[in-house]
């Protein structure tokens, strides 16, 4: 049976996602999941809490933002046509 990770490491975890999303300005859970070496589910629970203590914007099933123009601008990039 798989061990919870103790309190210090959730924390460090949790601040490491935090600095990402605010360094790259966003951060899918994939991303996250193979950086930090851990299940796509933990990861996504990670993800609920650094949306709280972080600040962040969490878009969907998209990832984690670090504020609303960034969202913005991956809409824009995902949804914009551009011929050639």
């Amino acid at each position: 049976m798989p061990r919870s990770n103790p309190p210090q490491k959730l924390e460090a975890l949790i601040q490491i996602i935090i600095e990402e999303v605010n360094l790259r300005g966003r951060l899918t859970v994939n991303q996250a999941s193979e950086m930090l070496s851990l299940h796509r589910g933990t990861t996504e629970k990670y993800f609920r809490e650094a949306t709280i203590r972080g600040g962040l914007i969490r878009h969907g099933r998209c990832g984690l933002f670090r504020d609303q123009r960034a969202v913005l601008d991956f809409d824009l990039q995902r949804f914009s046509y551009n011929s050639g």
